[in-house]
């Protein structure tokens, strides 16, 4: 049949009266496309116009080579197919769409002015329609059932999206397995295969050291040793508890009794002896302040605090360690420095792990001292946090229960005292 007989897709119908649908675009997808195929342009073009409300990517091709071609290279979310087209015609083509893999469930929509016979129209069915529409076609019908396609391959394309998002998460997951267990191994090696030869070391600095007769050349080589030793058990013992807290969800503490003040007096000690160039002092509210926690770990966490206001103070100032009692719960230590105040680009990650502070010399520091201290705090239900003004200086703030670990009763009561103006770990 010449082209210039054909009837025309528009039926009788206005457009302009019918009641056009909303666009049935999905929020946060792409454009679905449908592919239109025709071989008389003015038949494209109403098709088209029947269409752009749907806000769909409208692609017309004028024949069946056009059309395969069309679906190799992109996804359709159905097709609409002319049937008399000359060459290959709407149901040979939909044969051949049928046969790839990647286009056999596409929807394919004849549109066509042939006999209403059944055999006709089942046959269509048997080459692939999904539906028959015959001419002249209603506008709002078209609408209705392009939309319907449309909509589907969008919520399909969804799916799609959250299973790669779902397998992007379990990829994800599993890296963090295998770099939790790495964390796992690397505690066993540092915990075993280091501490075991640093020990020997040590060991043998110090028997040497007690010797009374020895050259000065030898007990000075062996006192570097020895200090070197020291340093690096810092350095191990530290990796070991980042790496515990990272892994067990915080630091273990094992509470006891004890004193506050003398554990003060312990570490305050120990850091003069070490450093007996600076000046640390001790300043007490109270004779004592008996308590429960874990001694030796609080004894870590004053010691990382006065060791970085040692750090960070001239030399010529003392470094201030106080106690206080409020009320009959919580009790406070206050470790305060002279130093310069912390940059306010450095305050917000303070307490995290790696981070060191600026104009130090002091390279064998990795950072996990002010971390640790941190966790350790939290392990005991407190808080940490520091303030840090030119005219004042830098001060830690430690507030723990007195009686009771990791109570929410004591925690409310540690961070209900702290000034809201202050950084709070």
């Amino acid at each position: 049949m010449p082209p210039g007989s054909r009837t025309p897709v528009l039926s009788a119908v206005s457009d302009e009266h019918s009641s056009r649908p909303t666009n049935v675009m999905v929020p946060g997808s792409r454009p679905a496309r449908v592919l239109l195929v025709d071989d008389v342009p003015s038949n494209l073009f109403a098709l088209e116009a029947i269409l752009e409300p749907l806000g769909a990517h409208l692609v017309s091709v004028r024949s069946g080579d056009e059309a395969l071609k069309a679906l190799l290279l992109d996804e359709y979310a159905c097709v609409l197919m002319d049937v008399q087209m000359p060459g290959l015609d709407g149901l040979e083509t939909a044969r051949l769409v049928r046969a790839r893999e990647r286009t056999k469930h596409l929807p394919i929509l004849f549109i066509t002015a042939l006999s209403r016979e059944t055999a006709y129209i089942t046959r269509g069915y048997e080459y692939g329609a999904v539906d028959y529409l015959l001419k002249p076609v209603d506008p709002d019908i078209l609408r209705a059932k392009v939309s319907v396609f449309v909509e589907l391959y969008q919520r399909g394309e969804q799916l799609r999206q959250q299973a790669l998002e779902l397998a992007e998460r379990r990829r994800v997951e599993e890296e963090l397995q295998r770099a939790t267990e790495l964390e796992q191994q690397i505690v066993g090696i540092v915990g075993h295969d280091i501490r075991s030869p640093l020990a020997a070391i040590l060991t043998t600095a110090s028997l040497q050291l007690a010797r009374d007769t020895m050259p000065d050349g030898q007990r000075k080589a062996f006192e570097r040793v020895a200090r070197a030793g020291e340093r690096i058990q810092r350095i191990v013992d530290q990796l070991l508890d980042f790496t515990r807290a990272r892994l067990g969800g915080g630091i273990p503490v094992v509470p006891g009794a004890g004193d506050l003040n003398e554990l003060c007096c312990k570490v305050t000690d120990e850091l003069r002896a070490a450093q007996p160039d600076r000046t640390v002092l001790c300043e007490f509210t109270r004779e004592s302040l008996p308590g429960t926690w874990d001694l030796d770990r609080l004894a870590q966490a004053l010691a990382n605090l006065l060791d970085n206001a040692l750090k960070y103070s001239p030399t010529d100032t003392p470094v201030r360690i106080r106690t206080s009692e409020q009320g009959a719960d919580t009790v406070h230590v206050e470790v305060h420095n002279s130093g310069a105040p912390i940059p306010t680009h450095l305050r917000d990650t303070l307490f995290q792990p790696f981070r060191r502070g600026v104009d130090t010399d002091r390279r064998e520091s990795l950072g996990l001292g002010l971390y640790i201290a941190h966790s350790i705090v939290q392990a005991h239900g407190g808080t940490l946090r520091v303030e840090s003004t030119h005219e004042s200086g830098t001060t830690f703030f430690l507030c723990l229960p007195r009686q009771a670990l990791g109570s929410g009763r004591h925690l409310s009561a540690c961070a209900k005292v702290a000034p809201s103006e202050s950084l709070i770990a």
